[in-house]
């Protein structure tokens, strides 16, 4: 049997957020399948809605934004623009 990733505490809450959007626990998900974020659908509202959340606690986290972002500046376009390559990288895939 293969070991449960753990994920740094940011990543991790992250991560549970956008499992909970879908209707799945984070601990269900085998994150050491390469295509795991295939696995389940979102609708483009939904992803939106996503964004806008990680946007939002970026921006309100200088924890969050050292743990995430190469250059954790606290402007909210720096934080979009890691929410949309977050998305693009590890987002659900749309309905």
């Amino acid at each position: 049997m293969e070991k449960k990733k753990k994920f740094e505490k940011h990543l991790s809450l992250i991560l549970k957020e956008m499992c909970k959007r879908v209707g799945v626990k984070l601990k269900d998900i085998d994150f050491n399948d390469q295509q795991w974020f295939m696995k389940h659908e979102w609708t483009e509202k939904e992803e939106q809605d996503f964004k806008k959340w990680l946007v939002d606690y970026l921006y309100g986290s200088k924890e969050a934004r050292d743990s995430i972002m190469a250059y954790p500046r606290k402007v909210k376009k720096s934080c979009e623009d890691v929410a949309s390559w977050f998305i693009l990288d590890y987002g659900w895939k749309i309905k």
